[in-house]
């Protein structure tokens, strides 16, 4: 401890870890194993709809997917077999159905993302919903938390030039109303 200066806090000391981790990566990231859910009913949701298992199962290998469009990139996301409402019950609503990773940005574990159904009252899969969750998004560069955006929700989009470019706009809007 330097003469003269208080003692860091535990926020304090969380903080300076996580700036640390940020500006000095790891030449070599080590991530843990993903742990997919094994099957939807044994997650413990209450009511399962047809659009949920539609969901659940095109969702398998997203994890994967993610990770391959990241390649280049410090992000990654790693998938937990919590069930959402365990977990993170506040992302997308207790009961309904999703697939939950823990956000990685080189080999610090930052937040969360969430993707889960939003079925319809007749269970038919009508959109997918999307959760980010960042702890201390004000320590990392405006272009990274950016790019990990537009690439989370270009992937959600209808492949058109038109929906991309709101997106896009979108993306930035939210970015900018948080500084």
């Amino acid at each position: 401890m330097v003469f003269g200066s208080k003692p860091l806090s535990e926020l304090e000391r969380d903080i300076a870890s996580h700036k640390e981790a940020i500006e000095n990566p790891p030449f070599d990231v080590h991530l843990p194993d993903p742990k997919q859910p094994i099957d939807l009913d044994g997650m413990g949701f209450g009511r399962i709809t047809d659009g949920d298992r539609e969901f659940f199962g095109k969702t398998t290998g997203l994890g994967q997917l993610l990770n391959r469009l990241m390649v280049g990139s410090s992000w990654s996301v790693v998938e937990s077999a919590k069930a959402l409402a365990e977990r993170w019950a506040g992302h997308i609503g207790k009961g309904n159905v999703g697939r939950h990773f823990d956000l990685y940005f080189n080999e610090l574990r930052t937040g969360a993302l969430v993707m889960g159904a939003d079925a319809s009252l007749d269970g038919v899969l009508d959109e997918v919903r999307l959760s980010l969750t960042f702890k201390y998004p004000f320590l990392y560069r405006y272009d990274n938390i950016y790019e990990l955006l537009r690439l989370l929700v270009v992937q959600i989009g209808d492949n058109t030039v038109d929906d991309f470019r709101n997106r896009d706009l979108e993306v930035t809007k939210a970015l900018l109303r948080t500084l």
